[in-house]
């Protein structure tokens, strides 16, 4: 499904859109949708950015398996 979108340009980037589109070959309609495309994936944020500042703040040993207590148990079972 596409939506039908009218956006007011100044003169200097209506005459910028135009001169691409016949550079291009290309209608306007589809360069100003490339263009929302890129600037939306370059803005967009992973989960991983949302999440950097909390990446390393958690302190202990990186591996649980070089915790001998934690090894000590594993495999038994918990009493209810």
């Amino acid at each position: 499904m596409s939506e039908t979108l009218t956006v007011r340009l100044d003169d200097a980037l209506a005459k910028a859109l135009a001169d691409e589109a016949q550079r291009s070959s290309q209608p306007k309609g589809r360069i100003v949708a490339e263009a929302l495309e890129a600037h939306f994936r370059r803005t967009r944020s992973s989960a991983l950015q949302a999440l950097r500042q909390y990446v390393g703040c958690v302190s202990g040993p990186p591996d649980l398996s070089t915790n001998k207590r934690h090894l000590a148990t594993l495999g038994r079972r918990r009493r209810p």
